[in-house]
């Protein structure tokens, strides 16, 4: 090997000084000394952690019932005043602070987006025990959608039981995991598209079974929703209730057949019932049966109707 000073390398030697020269560059050209620890997000942890971050963001909701701060961003189109409460944002600073304590890279988009936070409590920190088998997603394809207080307008109203936080985690837009939480009865409904339950969600009531539609539409904006079931169903019962994530619940329960809405509505209010009716086996559509999409911040808001069912969606868009 070694002649008057002179490296001589046999074919071995070759082979190896190659293979290092394809793993330098191989890391060089995919930062592979940099690997991000946090490329690859466990959902199934992701979803112990926003249970936690909605029942925590609903003790604050709680704490503040009896004076709550009433601001309004203006009016809805119904007329009513559009109001945000300090309870929205301690909810919405509590939850924040613990999905991204432990999920820093995950985007998150939230009803009360750009709120300084600065919250003087201890917040926990530790996961909500479920046992499920693990799945994982891309970091960046994950996004969290979080209403730190839905149905603020009956919470103004002590109208309690309409109450509700949710958080929602999507996947490249689909709505993959949703939490309900409701602060004042103190419940946590959950479900994992492919993965499990919440128990209150195992034994869903048999749909229609009486021949009757029932439909769950919204207390403070109806729209034409009314006349639109007058024209299309004959025997038919309307829950008149508040709260996406309260009537979305009612459907996975199979208390009612569908929960229709004509007017724009928010995407985080609607984006973790989605979930939960998808883990069900159920939908929510457009009124044209269109599905949701949930993936930035830029495409908000849906404008075309909102169907969600737990069985027999066709049937309902056909009919609407």
């Amino acid at each position: 090997m070694f002649c008057n000073g002179i490296v001589r390398l046999n074919q071995k030697g070759y082979v190896f000084l190659f293979l290092v020269f394809l793993i330098m560059v191989y890391y060089h050209f995919t930062n592979g000394f940099k690997r991000d620890d946090n490329s690859r997000i466990n959902l199934s942890s992701l979803l112990q952690t926003a249970i936690l971050a909605a029942e925590v963001g609903g003790q604050f909701v709680v704490q503040v019932r009896n004076n709550p701060e009433v601001h309004y961003k203006g009016k809805t189109k119904e007329g009513l005043d559009d109001s945000v409460t300090n309870a929205d944002f301690l909810s919405h600073c509590a939850m924040v602070k613990i999905l991204t304590g432990k999920f820093p890279t995950v985007k998150f988009i939230s009803e009360e987006k750009n709120i300084p936070c600065d919250i003087k409590q201890k917040i926990p920190n530790h996961d909500i025990p479920i046992n499920l088998s693990n799945k994982f997603a891309n970091s960046n394809d994950v996004t969290i959608w979080i209403d730190p207080l839905d149905a603020t307008h009956e919470y103004t109203e002590k109208l309690f039981k309409y109450v509700t936080t949710m958080v929602c985690i999507a996947v490249k837009g689909e709505p993959i995991i949703g939490i309900i939480h409701n602060p004042f009865e103190n419940t946590t409904s959950w479900a994992m598209v492919g993965g499990g339950t919440s128990d209150d969600l195992k034994n869903p009531k048999p749909v229609m079974e009486d021949g009757k539609v029932k439909f769950i539409i919204s207390r403070s904006h109806r729209g034409t929703v009314e006349q639109a079931l007058e024209k299309n169903f004959k025997n038919y019962e309307v829950v008149i209730a508040a709260g996406a994530g309260y009537k979305v619940l009612k459907v996975a329960k199979g208390e009612v057949d569908a929960y229709i809405h004509i007017t724009a509505i928010k995407k985080w209010d609607i984006c973790a019932g989605n979930a939960i009716l998808r883990a069900l086996g159920g939908q929510m559509t457009t009124k044209d049966g269109q599905l949701l999409t949930y993936l930035d911040d830029t495409d908000v808001v849906n404008k075309d109707g909102l169907i969600a069912t737990l069985k027999y969606h066709d049937f309902f868009t056909n009919k609407l």
